[in-house]
């Protein structure tokens, strides 16, 4: 579908059109999917949410809905289902819901820690406006015989029908960082309960759909790849065939590249990233040397050793040749080579007056995608942070994708001096592809 029929359907299923109310309950599909701190001791491991922007847009679309007069009852999901089952970030949302609770000083927030698929209306008798109610992980809920109810989309959405659609008076969608996902919870069918989607869903489409418009001009923009997720290498593909991109890579995409081309990184390393995308960075290479002007790394932030005590600043050449090696983060010569000869030295030619007469641009439209990996000030952010506070000392318009990167900000107190932060997930797939997978995938909304 073209951005204009989303955006038709998006603004005829808006959540400020809902009008009727007989139970007051209100599904609301939310991603609060945040980073963990995962410590050690004695053997045991434990894990808590570390509060993230999500968290913050969760809060404030129960409080809309509570000043509405309704009763949200949140579906939401924790880390991912692998082949060998739930991965280690794939928690309980308990801790999701005693979060919020301390949040919402007004808002009594309870916690269902039952399987989802039982639940009738008996469940949800005795609350009023004033509470929300958290159910519990949609990516544990499992079909008897099946298998995840969120992956198996035609049985999902036949028992999600069944115990949802007599309970609620409307189902909303406010979950974009998901959208490029038809699962059961974000391309749900009922027979009666209206879909809609909620403010933050509406927000992050108008916001992303600026920028994949600039994508698509022939105006100059600029991407930082980074972090430690595989699976947008796929997405950077249709960006970097573009050539007004002006790319650079840190985090795992840039091993990935460094590695494509033929440079050891360390065993350890090496290791690491063997079946992560090596093949797929190949296909990027051979992108890039006809689209966008791209540019790697020179050098990394190191750890070495098993005990780890020893972290270095190390040039490609160098980190070969520790096979104990573990790299954190891009090093300090690289932060000066993206500022100095990269950055600002592109602001500094004509393609850069252009960049800044565009729309009264502050000054630079810049996409910063996948920063900090865990969502808090740690050792994986040794040289991401300082980097992070030199470009904002230059005054440019950056804009934030990610999750994780979007923590990561919130986290290091930069929070409110960047221009944009989106939550993630769809952002770049929508960049990339401009589909949005839980509308094209559910006939609800086929005769809009």
């Amino acid at each position: 579908m073209s951005k204009e029929v989303y955006q038709k359907i998006i603004e005829e299923h808006s959540f400020e059109n809902m009008k009727k109310k007989s139970s007051g309950l209100v599904g609301v599909r939310v991603d609060i999917n945040s980073p963990l701190s995962i410590e050690k001791f004695e053997g045991k491991t434990y894990k808590r949410v570390v509060k993230s922007p999500r968290l913050d847009v969760c809060a404030e679309t129960i409080i809309r809905l509570t000043r509405m007069g309704n009763i949200p009852i949140i579906f939401a999901h924790q880390g991912r289902w692998t082949k060998e089952g739930p991965d280690e970030s794939c928690i309980s949302m308990k801790s999701h819901a005693d979060l919020l609770d301390g949040m919402l000083h007004n808002i009594n927030v309870h916690f269902l820690d039952d399987p989802i698929l039982t639940h009738s209306e008996y469940d949800f008798l005795g609350f009023s406006p004033g509470d929300a109610v958290v159910l519990e992980n949609t990516r544990m809920e499992m079909i008897p015989d099946v298998g995840p109810m969120e992956s198996h989309l035609k049985e999902g959405r036949k028992i999600f029908n069944k115990v949802f659609d007599p309970i609620l008076d409307y189902y909303i969608i406010d979950a974009f960082p998901t959208s490029h996902r038809s699962n059961t919870t974000m391309a749900p069918v009922f027979d009666n309960t209206p879909i809609k989607f909620g403010p933050e869903f509406m927000k992050e489409f108008n916001e992303i759909t600026k920028i994949r418009k600039r994508l698509l001009s022939a105006q100059p923009i600029m991407f930082g790849f980074g972090g430690a997720k595989f699976d947008k290498l796929e997405n950077m593909k249709k960006i970097l065939e573009r050539k007004n991109v002006i790319a650079f890579f840190g985090g795992i995409p840039a091993q990935l590249l460094l590695r494509a081309k033929g440079y050891s990184l360390g065993e350890k390393n090496n290791e690491f990233l063997e079946n992560k995308g090596v093949d797929v960075a190949k296909e990027l290479l051979e992108i890039m040397e006809k689209g966008a002007d791209c540019y790697l790394p020179i050098d990394f932030t190191v750890k070495i050793g098993d005990a780890g005590r020893t972290i270095r600043t190390l040039s490609i050449a160098d980190v070969a040749k520790y096979d104990d090696g573990y790299i954190l983060d891009i090093g300090d010569h690289t932060v000066n080579y993206f500022i100095n000869d990269i950055i600002l030295s592109i602001l500094s030619t004509p393609k850069g007056h252009i960049i800044n007469q565009i729309n009264g641009v502050k000054e630079f439209e810049w996409l910063f995608i996948q920063g900090g990996p865990f969502g808090k000030v740690d050792e994986y952010g040794l040289n991401t942070l300082p980097f992070m506070a030199r470009l904002l000392k230059k005054d440019l318009n950056i804009t934030i994708l990610g999750g994780d990167s979007a923590a990561y900000m919130r986290t290091s107190g930069f929070g409110d001096a960047i221009n944009l932060i989106l939550s993630g997930g769809a952002a770049l797939s929508y960049l990339a592809y401009g589909k949005i997978k839980c509308i094209d995938d559910n006939p609800t909304f086929k005769k809009s």
